[in-house]
């Protein structure tokens, strides 16, 4: 779709951009899928707000203009969206960076001003390195060789360095011209300076000795004169530092006498003044500033935005810049040093932010110390948090809070907490890159009174995937029970969304889930006593979310998992799951009815007491075909399509179920051997369509790819969790309970980690290993609990659960 065919329709519609990453449901339209993911930046077109409060949308994407995306319509979360007016809309459509779309998406006040541009206006061009020049602009308008959109036709009063006219800026903008885009161009206000460098207050110490002789003496002066009388707030003592401007004829910051002496005690003294000349100031002596030891200049260098604001009251404590401090950030708690505080563009002008540079080491969410493309002060990359100030303490006075924040052993403090409850729709945990920027402490499901059966079954099946969402969205039907619709929210707001947008759950939200299934569910001692998988699946799953069983048998039961039921084979060193699903298969003499978008395999264990096998590998890729009923199977002499299957011959001519199918001339010839000659072959049931396949056309395989595995060690659950879908996806190990602060009133800390070496461990070439090895001591940790206690695999289909 071209920018002339879209514009005729913007009038009709309100215009929104994507704040993050958001799952969309397919109301009309061509494509060919029912979901979709609306990425951070893209821009929507809303037609129609629905019953449920959320909007049916169009999709703007000019780097994807197929029509089956942009003629879709789609039902969309509003919440997710940030509201835009139709010009702004239009200045975004050029700006191609999505996080510059929204950043600049949230700044009303930018927003506001820029919608008022018009040709003449006087701006500020942002040149690539943030620095800014003086211009004014020529047109606004959409130009067809830079694409859709509309674009600023500047003329430069100030040039950059590295400027080279071009063309097409000299034929549009004329000389000095340049095209940019709404995100390089910021409005400039009567008042603005033309000198950027004088955002900044500089100090040096001839001024110093002027300007608080001067300011000093007059403060001290006016205090003595009213030593008998009660000082009125409204008595003001102009208080000013510049050395642009020694004359104090401007740039003027007003305090009254009670901000003066705060003012001096914990801000300014500190910074510039030794201990002993700070007392004689508090002690209105007179003092020689000629004497006094100065920092460096560049100690002194103080931004606009912190100078009105040296110190803040909170938590009853005063911070200001400098301050050493605890700063709870993610889940963890960090030390660091305040190196500004103040209010931060697009956000409530009444919350106060501090920006901290981090002494404990790099946070994966920290920055240069720039928020949003602006510098706010200077670090180590990865070393700048910006936090509200109420989560910032003093060093050592943390330890008061932990009580209130992380959970103990108490349920009455548990229920004291306010967890993360998020509604709407949220995807899964998406990783491009490097997983370890989201593994660490913190991280999961934590765990509380022997949760961990249920902390990593839940976060196997939510966390990296979607296969079990159809849970979260049910609507609630006459044979569920009243409480349905309050255990799905819970489930759905309380775990599955704040682990999926913050990937941490605290155990008090777990805990409200273990109270329900313990109340409505017929298996006792939920929130307090050990238990396994299978019977939280009972619980949640099939007795009170009563959702569709996930496997449905051709022996006419159903069912949520699969127990592996199988006589032990003592020529089976290290089994595959594959080998053993296809045996217990074939032992059971049934077969699934349809391939099943997810299939939860159950090993052939009894809790910690009993394995059939000392090491089980479970098998990346898992071969469905011959355990699906009327699935078209391949004969296992010459590869084409089976007519026949004779169970009697199940290992003779191959391995597993593949070796018991046969087209009807192998048939004929295997079973002219003298040891299958009683043979009872039965007819394959073959879809119509597989019937006229030409001979040389090979039969589909059937695969179900693994994405989680629960294990279990002296009765602890872990779990390996695949991040993400498609053979490349990394691995994480996840442990509710991997550490512990305290004891009987402590709190467990969770904890996710990647696992770089688990495709090697079911590989061919890890199974080669694992034969020649004589002591499983010598595995590597995470090896030893993969293959030695694995409990249950959790396998999926990515092209049946899209339409599940």
């Amino acid at each position: 779709m071209n920018w002339n065919e879209y514009n005729d329709t913007l009038s009709l519609s309100c215009y929104y951009v994507a704040k993050e990453n958001i799952l969309m449901n397919r109301i009309s339209g061509e494509c060919s899928t029912n979901i979709k993911l609306l990425m951070l930046g893209m821009l929507v077109q809303a037609n129609e707000i629905l019953a449920d409060g959320s909007l049916r949308i169009r999709i703007f994407d000019s780097k994807n203009n197929d029509k089956d995306w942009n003629k879709t319509e789609w039902r969309c979360d509003v919440n997710k969206l940030i509201s835009v007016s139709s010009i702004i809309w239009h200045y975004l459509i050029a700006v191609s960076s999505p996080q510059e779309r929204v950043k600049i998406a949230i700044d009303n006040v930018y927003c506001d001003n820029a919608k008022n541009l018009k040709v003449g206006n006087k701006v500020w061009y942002l040149s690539p390195d943030r620095n800014k020049y003086k211009a004014v602009i020529k047109k606004i308008e959409p130009i067809q060789e830079f694409g859709p959109g509309f674009y600023f036709c500047l003329e430069l009063l100030e040039k950059p360095d590295d400027y080279h006219e071009s063309l097409i800026s000299k034929k549009l903008c004329g000389p000095n011209g340049i095209v940019t885009r709404l995100n390089h161009v910021l409005p400039r206000r009567p008042d603005d300076t033309d000198d950027t460098e004088k955002n900044k207050l500089k100090f040096n110490k001839q001024d110093i000795d002027e300007t608080l002789t001067k300011q000093l003496d007059g403060f001290l002066n006016l205090t003595s004169k009213n030593n008998d009388k009660k000082i009125n707030q409204d008595d003001k003592l102009i208080c000013n530092i510049s050395l642009d401007n020694p004359d104090n004829s401007n740039n003027k910051n007003i305090y009254n006498i009670k901000e003066i002496n705060e003012h001096l005690n914990e801000a300014l003294v500190p910074k510039i003044l030794h201990q002993s000349t700070k007392s004689k100031i508090l002690s209105n002596d007179k003092i020689n500033f000629k004497n006094i030891d100065y920092p460096s200049i560049d100690d002194l260098v103080v931004e606009k935005k912190e100078s009105s604001r040296w110190n803040k009251r909170v938590n009853g404590q005063c911070l200001y810049v400098g301050n050493s401090i605890e700063v709870f950030f993610g889940s963890e708690i960090r030390c660091g040093i305040i190196r500004w505080i103040g209010n931060l563009p697009g956000l409530n002008p009444e919350k106060i932010i501090a920006a901290v540079e981090l002494k404990d080491g790099p946070h994966y969410e920290g920055t240069d110390g720039t928020y949003n493309n602006i510098r706010y002060f200077n670090c180590q990359p990865n070393r700048a948090i910006f936090v509200d100030i109420n989560q910032c303490y003093l060093t050592n006075t943390i330890k008061h809070v932990r009580d209130f924040v992380l959970p103990t052993n108490d349920d009455d403090n548990l229920d004291r907490l306010k967890p993360s409850v998020i509604s709407g729709i949220v995807g899964p945990i998406c990783i491009k890159g490097d997983i370890e920027k989201i593994c660490g402490k913190y991280r999961g499901i934590q765990g509380h009174h022997n949760s961990c059966y249920l902390d990593a079954t839940l976060f196997s099946m939510f966390a990296f995937t979607c296969v079990f969402d159809s849970l979260l969205f049910r609507p609630r039907n006459e044979y569920d029970c009243p409480e349905y619709e309050e255990v799905q929210r819970v489930l759905r707001e309380e775990i599955v969304n704040p682990l999926r947008k913050n990937i941490f759950v605290e155990a008090s939200q777990v805990m409200k889930l273990r109270k329900l299934l313990e109340k409505l569910s017929s298996i006792s001692g939920l929130t307090s006593e050990e238990k396994d998988p299978e019977e939280f699946l009972t619980s949640l799953v099939a007795q009170i979310l009563n959702a569709e069983p996930f496997l449905k048998l051709n022996s006419g039961q159903n069912a949520y998992h699969y127990q592996l039921f199988v006589e032990k084979d003592d020529d089976l060193k290290i089994p595959t799951v594959q080998q053993l699903l296809e045996q217990s298969f074939f032992t059971s003499n049934v077969r699934l009815k349809e391939v099943p978008s997810c299939l939860i395999i159950q090993m052939p264990r009894f809790g910690k007491s009993y394995k059939m096998y000392q090491k089980i590998q479970p098998t990346l890729l898992l071969d469905v075909t011959d355990i699906i009923e009327d699935s078209p199977r391949q004969c296992t002499v010459c590869g084409k399509c089976a007519e026949y299957e004779c169970k009697e011959c199940y290992g003779q001519c191959g391995d597993g179920l593949e070796s018991t199918a046969f087209c009807y001339p192998c048939l004929k010839n295997v079973h002219q051997h003298e040891k299958r000659i009683n043979h009872k072959p039965t007819v394959l049931s073959i879809p119509e369509e597989f019937t006229i396949l030409p001979s040389h056309c090979p039969v589909p395989r059937l695969y179900l790819e693994l994405s989680a595995v629960v294990c279990i060690e002296t009765s602890h659950y872990v779990s390996f969790v695949k991040c993400g879908s498609g053979s490349e996806a990394p691995w994480c190990f996840f442990d509710s309970m991997a550490d512990r602060i305290g004891e009987q009133n402590g709190y467990n800390i969770p904890e996710m980690v990647p696992c770089p070496t688990f495709p090697y461990w079911l590989s061919e070439e890890g199974a080669n290993y694992l034969a020649d090895l004589t002591d499983d001591r010598q595995l590597p940790e995470h090896a030893k609990r993969l293959l030695c206690d694995a409990y249950m695999c959790m396998y999926q289909s990515p092209e049946v659960m899209m339409y599940k």
